[in-house]
């Protein structure tokens, strides 16, 4: 069976921070940041966005 050149590929962990993806022909190297003064948790986080689309209708 041939292989899909366009499809995306698990990502791989690089230096702490950031990884790598690579779609088709393109890598992207994509850096995190987090905030050392931030409260919120992960889970904070994601509750609140989901919270937000629903608000907007997002869904």
């Amino acid at each position: 069976m041939a292989q899909n050149s366009k499809a995306v590929q698990t990502p791989k962990a690089n230096s702490a921070g950031s990884f790598s993806m690579r779609m088709g022909s393109t890598t992207y190297i994509i850096g995190i940041h987090f905030s050392a003064e931030s409260k919120d948790t992960l889970e904070d986080k994601m509750k609140r966005l989901m919270c937000d689309d629903v608000k907007a209708d997002n869904f």
